[in-house]
């Protein structure tokens, strides 16, 4: 999980299934407690190494206790498109 620094906190899971590969196929780059900004790598992910053990590299991402109005997704998000590192996935309205 990450927390922003004004307490919100958003868990991202990198696959389905994927804590049965205790650790395999995935590299951390930062370690708990670290502060990390936009754009910082905090974990590399071989989604082609977790694919051939036949688990799903969809990555949820969830905004904790957090009302859904106050969450804005973007565009790409509903119609299924790729993201890059970087891009905004949604936008949280306080």
């Amino acid at each position: 999980m990450i927390l922003s620094a004004d307490g919100v906190g958003v868990l991202v899971h990198l696959g389905i299934d994927t804590v049965q590969l205790k650790g395999e196929g995935f590299t951390l780059r930062a370690k708990q407690g670290d502060q990390v900004s936009a754009g910082d790598v905090v974990v590399t992910y071989d989604v082609p190494a977790v694919e051939a053990t036949g688990r799903n590299p969809i990555v949820p991402v969830i905004v904790l206790e957090q009302k859904a109005e106050n969450i804005t997704v973007a565009d790409g998000v509903a119609a299924g498109a790729d993201f890059a590192a970087g891009d905004t996935l949604m936008t949280l309205n306080r």
